[in-house]
């Protein structure tokens, strides 16, 4: 007969073998029955996701602005702890509507050897570039389409539910999107939750956004009361007007105070600084009073250019920086302990590149990399790194940006004359370009972009001092999505 010590110890071991292989196999069982993406492996999770998009911002875009800054290889985003990665952008097709394939374009698929072709490098790149919409479709859903589609898909499809602001209201999070453009626009339309076959339905997206439970907050351009320069315009607004708020009908319900989806509207530069401290509605839309960007466009007094200089013509002094309406956007979606998606574009970037205008290029990604300094100052100081991740990128290249002899030798390298002074660079296109773009991110499941890695580009590696390696646009969806929802990689 054992004492009585003993005996008691070998009940009470017994006792815990038996509770814990009874946890294994329930554990064993659960797994079993759940799908395979949720089965596996989890990640870390991340309770916000920032994805900040310079639409239009190749290398040389965000390396030019920090050649002016004074900044270039000392940004933000160039401290320890960001992951440092190249994006490749193409689109499944080059096409404006659905083709019923569902097959990627092999021509458009990046290509080292095509991209950097000293022959025809730039007609390589030149056709077989993404639009905004089939970029954002790609880096809201993980799915390639054509050209023109808001998370519509080539089978003619909406890709409805698979949209990231869509997974975090499912999870209980909030989630919101913020431009400097139209904010019916393609980008925050995409990354937004809108589905539309034509990214030009701008009021049907606009409605859509509006009544989508899954948003709020809604920030932009677009005002149809006021023209570039912020100035109001005489008359009443018309439909068309109103086009990229949702209609005449949508924008005095919002005026009025009475859109049915219980939307608090701001439109002041102040109410929009108010928004950045202290209590704030549960839904805000912010429509600054200016039509298209909130600065790029802008003529001056009298609509007059002052000179084709970084900050020589007067801002619009009535409409909010980029970075107001980030840290705005944020004290309205942290209110929720669940936490929050948010998407930031600084999309005027894109406008400028478009118009081959270097100056107004340089003042756009300045202010989109202030908005950037301010949402880390505000994860330092509000959140950490541990429960968010910060995503920067681009959605494309636009305007095949190079240095000033690069109509003779292709590639030839931007010169950097030094702070406060534009760099000595020429644009060799108009539209968008194939070639690669950054992605700089750290935080919560910041690491996983490591696994992704779909190449390595290493003229790319040489010209911009950079590792090479590259992910696709979709692999953005996929990171988030991942730590949003605690689990694996799936595809």
């Amino acid at each position: 007969m054992l004492p009585k010590e003993p005996a008691m110890q070998l009940l009470l071991n017994f006792a815990k073998r038996l509770a814990a292989a009874t946890v294994v196999v329930w554990c064993v069982s659960l797994a079993a029955n759940l799908p395979a993406e949720e089965a596996g492996p989890s990640v870390v999770r991340a309770k916000n996701v920032i994805i900040m998009v310079a639409d239009g911002a190749g290398f040389n875009t965000w390396r030019a602005t920090s050649m002016y800054r004074g900044q270039l290889g000392n940004e933000i985003y160039d401290k320890p702890g960001w992951v440092h990665l190249a994006v490749a952008t193409y689109p499944l097709s080059t096409s404006t509507k659905p083709e019923g394939k569902d097959k990627q374009n092999e021509n458009l698929v990046y290509s080292p050897q095509k991209a950097w072709d000293p022959d025809k490098g730039y007609a390589w790149l030149r056709s077989s570039a993404t639009d905004s919409a089939a970029a954002a479709t790609a880096m809201a859903t993980g799915i390639k389409t054509y050209n023109n589609a808001i998370n519509w898909d080539d089978l003619d499809r909406p890709l409805t539910g698979k949209t990231l602001p869509e997974i975090a209201h499912q999870l209980g999070k909030s989630a919101g999107v913020v431009t400097s453009v139209q904010w019916s626009h393609a980008t925050p339309a995409g990354f937004g939750g809108a589905h539309n076959r034509e990214r030009d339905n701008y009021a049907e997206i606009a409605q859509e956004m509006l009544a989508a439970p899954y948003l709020q907050v809604i920030m932009g351009a677009g005002h149809p009361e006021y023209d570039t320069n912020g100035r109001r315009k005489s008359g009443a607004p018309t439909d068309k007007d109103c086009r990229y708020v949702g209609g005449l009908a949508a924008w005095q319900s919002l005026t009025a105070g009475k859109h049915p989806a219980g939307w608090t509207l701001i439109q002041t530069k102040e109410e929009f600084e108010k928004l950045t401290q202290g209590s704030t509605p549960a839904k805000v839309v912010g429509t600054a009073q200016v039509a298209t960007t909130l600065q790029q466009a802008r003529g001056g007094i009298l609509g007059i250019v002052v000179r084709d200089e970084p900050f020589a013509t007067p801002f619009n002094d009535n409409v909010p920086t980029l970075a107001t309406m980030a840290l705005g956007a944020i004290n309205v979606l942290d209110d929720n302990p669940q936490g929050f998606y948010l998407m930031i574009e600084g999309g005027a970037v894109d406008w400028a590149n478009h118009a081959n205008q270097l100056h107004r290029m340089i003042e756009e990604q300045s202010d989109f990399l202030a908005a950037v300094e301010a949402v880390v100052q505000w994860i330092e100081k509000n959140s950490s790194w541990d429960e968010t991740l910060l995503i920067l990128t681009a959605d494309h290249e636009c305007g095949l940006l190079w240095g000033p002899d690069s109509n003779k030798t292709p590639f030839a390298a931007i010169r950097d004359q030094g702070p406060g002074k534009m760099p000595a660079a020429r644009y060799n296109a108009t539209g968008h370009t194939n070639s690669l773009v950054p992605l700089y991110a750290r935080g919560a499941g910041a690491e996983l972009f490591r696994k992704l890695i779909r190449g390595k580009d290493s003229h790319a590696a040489e010209v911009w001092g950079i590792s090479g390696e590259f992910v696709d646009n979709t692999d953005i969806f996929r990171v988030a999505r991942a730590v949003l929802t605690g689990q694996n990689l799936a595809p």
